[in-house]
């Protein structure tokens, strides 16, 4: 018997998407890193009125019911988004949506076991994945697939944190502003 997988339909508390991503949009716009204004300790201050742009951002920890708890984006210090199957490179769509990790927790995300275990099966599976950390998102798939194939978490997390190092040089050297967050993730 196949039990269907239904997505969240509750933010639980978390607001991440409401400070670390940029919107642009006709009705509203605000930069990466900036609070929205109507973001309340609990949640949109608008919700049931919220701007078209916020209805549709789709969070990856809301429609993968099968992260639990943990991998909540104000928990873990990662903000997964999902990547539809038009804007993938060709070799990736037979897959699926393809998924970006924007990393606002810094390294102590990504060095968790669960988080490597999680893109290395994703990896295997040829689904699409980024990574970004105040930065242009980077496909990171060839860089991960030799340790995801051989089963190598290790070879996985010091890949993981190579790129995330990269990320962090090139923000800095082209004066990218970090996503200023409050909370520790652990």
């Amino acid at each position: 018997m196949s039990e269907q997988v239904i997505p969240r339909n509750d933010c639980g508390g978390c607001t991440v998407c409401c400070t670390a991503l940029r919107i642009e949009g006709d009705e509203f716009s605000k930069p990466a890193g900036v609070t929205c204004h109507h973001c309340t300790p609990t949640g949109c201050g608008i919700y049931q009125t919220r701007y078209a742009i916020c209805r549709g951002f789709r969070c990856g920890w809301l429609l993968l019911p099968m992260l639990d708890e943990s991998w909540r984006p104000d928990r873990n210090g990662v903000l997964i988004s999902l990547i539809e199957l038009d804007e993938l490179p060709e070799e990736f769509r037979a897959a699926g949506n393809g998924l970006h990790f924007t990393v606002l927790g810094g390294d102590a995300s990504i060095s968790r076991p669960e988080f490597a275990d999680y893109v290395a099966t994703l990896v295997r599976r040829d689904v699409a994945v980024w990574l970004s950390a105040g930065t242009p998102k980077a496909l990171i798939n060839a860089y991960l697939k030799p340790a995801a194939l051989a089963r190598d978490r290790d070879g996985v997390i010091a890949m993981l944190r190579h790129i995330h190092g990269l990320q962090l040089q090139l923000r800095e050297s082209q004066g990218l502003k970090p996503v200023s967050w409050v909370g520790s993730f652990s």
